[in-house]
């Protein structure tokens, strides 16, 4: 999420909106914004809080300040800072990998699309910036990032806790 944050101050120009997602402010927290877009039937949200993907049939949500995913029920995506308890619904694993799916076709989509915009260095930059956080949690470079998310993707039960994948 934080390399997202960049991507909306880079200095050609905020590269969410040049992929294609729309920005408006957002309906929860306060100096917030929502970038979305609408994505394999369903729609893309991307919040400081979360980020996900929603259609009227449920989806997938990411809650940063719980640290944990979830399946989202309902047609309307959640409103930053007010958690509707009864639409969120904890998930095991592989429950988790299927609901996230459209969410992580939309990112590795995107993260290929910047790699080819802005080349390999960019995002080594954002890494290194994000690296000097105070309160940065250990993260794998972007390159492996890329790797294990594909992964991921691909085959959940093939994959390595991050902390133990080595590319």
């Amino acid at each position: 999420m934080y390399f997202w944050g960049r991507d909306v101050s880079h200095p050609s120009g905020n590269l969410l909106i040049a992929n294609g997602l729309e920005k408006r402010r957002s309906a929860g927290l306060q100096g917030s914004s929502c970038y979305s877009m609408s994505w394999q039937g369903g729609r893309i949200e991307l919040h400081g809080a979360c980020v996900g993907w929603y259609a009227d049939s449920g989806g997938f949500v990411f809650i940063r300040p719980l640290d944990r995913c979830y399946h989202w029920s309902g047609g309307q995506p959640p409103v930053p800072g007010r958690w509707e308890s009864e639409r969120l619904k904890r998930l095991h694993p592989g429950q988790a990998h299927k609901r996230a799916r459209p969410f992580l076709d939309w990112w590795i989509h995107y993260e290929e699309d910047v790699q080819r915009a802005q080349g390999g260095a960019y995002r080594e930059r954002c890494f290194r910036s994000y690296r000097r956080l105070p309160r940065s949690r250990s993260a794998l470079p972007p390159v492996d990032a890329m790797k294990w998310l594909g992964i991921y993707r691909g085959d959940p039960t093939a994959t390595p806790r991050v902390r133990h994948f080595r590319a």
